[in-house]
């Protein structure tokens, strides 16, 4: 009779070990499904406020409108060679301009030839040495603008700038 109270015993702590570690395997996965939509939640969250906002979409001809730059208008990219002797220095920039009238956009849009080849005979002038010192990038900016700014009639271009400038 005592031999079969312990194998009773037995089989019943076996029961309630096996009963436990069930229990402690069904915690564990409830703490893993948990932690993953809880991380889940936190990566969308983070990701959610990390994303930029959308910029302001164009008209398909480079045309942007901004509340604080007025109406942008990209030109385009250049790449010509610097004022040199031996003419192996090279300027490669992306030129966008600003403008506050509305119906400069037709009229730069017609004159664009103009204008690119306004802004090509500029950098050509340009040599290495000047757009090396401090404040060169503000001084061509200026430069172009007011070289552009005589073929327009309808307004002028309030800002331009580089979006790309690398000088070789």
């Amino acid at each position: 009779m005592s031999e079969e109270n312990i194998e009773v015993q037995t089989t019943t702590e076996e029961q309630q070990l096996k009963a436990s570690n069930i229990k402690l395997m069904t915690i564990g996965a409830i703490l893993v499904v948990v932690t993953a939509v809880v991380s889940f939640a936190v990566a969308l969250y983070t990701a959610k406020i990390l994303t930029p906002h959308e910029p302001p979409r164009g008209d398909g001809y480079g045309v942007v409108k901004s509340e604080t730059l007025g109406t942008t208008f990209d030109a385009g990219e250049y790449i010509t060679n610097l004022n040199t002797d031996a003419g192996d220095r090279f300027i490669k920039v992306k030129i966008v301009f600003a403008y506050k009238e509305a119906k400069m956009q037709e009229e730069i849009t017609n004159k664009l030839p103009q204008i690119q080849h306004t802004i090509n005979s500029t950098l050509r002038q340009q040599d290495p040495q000047s757009l090396s010192e401090p404040r060169a990038m503000e001084k061509l900016a200026e430069l172009l603008k007011k070289n552009i700014n005589s073929h327009l009639i309808k307004g002028n271009i309030t800002s331009l700038y580089f979006t790309n400038f690398v000088i070789q």
